[in-house]
Formats: C-alpha cells, sequence, structure tokens
C-alpha cells in the first residue's frame, strides 16, 4: 500500500524518472544533460564536466515534476505504479516536462489492468 507520509520509496514512486536530479547523461565532448535522451538538444542542456550544472532553473524544473504537480497524473489511478513516466518522452512526444504522454499513459494502464486481471485469476484458481 502506499504510504503518503513518507517510507524509503516515496520519491520514486511520486517520480519514477532520475533524469537531472539522480543522474545526468555525460556526452564525450563532457557536455551534462538530464537524460541520454536530451543529449544534442542545447535547450536542455545542464552545463559542462568543466562548468559544473549551470542551469539550476532547469534541475528544479525536474525536482519538481511529479505526480502530484502534473495536472493529468493527479486523478489517474495508476499514478502511483507508474509515477509519471518518462521525462524526456513528454518532451519529446506531450511537449512539456509535465505534460506526460498520452499514448505511454494509455499503455501503461493497459498493462497495470491486464497484470491486475492476471492476478486476480491465480487468486481464483
Amino acid at each position: 500500500m502506499f504510504d503518503p507520509e513518507g517510507g524509503p520509496c516515496l520519491r520514486k514512486r511520486i517520480t519514477g524518472c532520475g533524469a537531472g536530479t539522480e543522474y545526468v547523461a555525460v556526452t564525450p565532448d563532457g557536455e551534462l544533460y538530464p537524460c541520454h535522451q536530451f543529449v544534442g538538444m542545447q535547450e536542455w542542456k545542464l552545463g559542462t564536466l568543466e562548468t559544473g550544472i549551470l542551469r539550476d532553473d532547469l534541475q528544479k524544473s525536474f525536482l519538481g515534476c511529479n505526480v502530484c504537480t502534473k495536472e493529468t497524473c493527479q486523478n489517474c489511478w495508476a499514478k502511483y505504479y507508474c509515477s509519471g513516466g518518462c521525462m524526456a518522452n513528454a518532451v519529446l512526444y506531450g511537449g512539456a516536462l509535465n505534460q506526460p504522454h498520452e499514448i505511454s499513459c494509455h499503455l501503461m494502464r493497459k498493462r497495470f489492468e491486464c497484470a491486475i486481471g492476471v492476478y486476480a485469476a491465480e487468486q481464483n484458481e
């Protein structure tokens, strides 16, 4: 059961993705990006190995991005299972960091529905 008061997995349950916060992608030239899917997109460049992270604003955007701040996630029954999905897909296909990719959301809910159905069927055997 999800414990909104905390617990060791709370952060993972609401964010899922550690892009720009728990890890970064480093290019052969030493450029830093939130994850490998953002590499080459200059507007998402955090800094370089030489300078460190220069885009605190961008890093804060990733820190604040979770199922509680994503409007479309707030009323979704699967939000604590998918954890808001991939942030790169949100940007590449949804257009914004806080706008999850609609098709990915639909597929994820279907996967969970199927998993719940299989589990229920096994319990009835």
